[in-house]
């Protein structure tokens, strides 16, 4: 079973490794990830300001995901280390990212998603509404949208 906890200034670091890990497991190259990595901060106002949540399956975190409420809702991040991608924590994840919409009164969200994982937002119900130009992935994104279901 997993569960989750508000992410912390403190786990700033961490939160870049883990998306770094995870962009790792599709088989970008040691130069690009690291080059990522060195560019890449967790800010203290981003994790105040947003909901960023750790994931953990029992005591071990095993990724993280953050949700931006603003003019434009946005999924930001799901990433999961590589150990635990194809194991089903995605869909758990996710059915837990639509209940913090809904604690959020968010009734869609945008995702600027990696090309690997389009596939799985549109299986949960995302639809496909454009591109996005990725300067540090120098190529287009994919922009989803995801209209959440209320709960009665």
């Amino acid at each position: 079973m997993l569960h989750f906890i508000d992410a912390e200034v403190k786990h700033a670091e961490f939160l870049r490794d883990t998306l770094i890990a995870s962009k790792g497991y599709w088989g970008y190259s040691h130069e690009q990830l690291e080059e990522w990595k060195s560019n890449l901060r967790f800010e203290e106002t981003y994790i105040a300001r947003n909901t960023v949540k750790l994931i953990l399956r029992g005591d071990e975190v095993i990724g993280f995901f953050a949700i931006v409420k603003g003019d434009t809702n946005e999924l930001d991040h799901l990433w999961l280390l590589p150990h635990a991608i194809g194991n089903g924590y995605g869909n758990l994840v996710f059915a837990q990212i639509l209940a913090e919409c809904d604690r959020l009164d968010i009734s869609n969200f945008y995702i600027t998603s990696d090309p690997d994982a389009e596939g799985f937002y549109l299986k949960k119900g995302a639809l496909k509404v454009g591109e996005v130009y990725s300067e540090p992935q120098e190529r287009m994104l994919p922009k989803l949208e995801f209209a959440v279901v209320r709960s009665a």
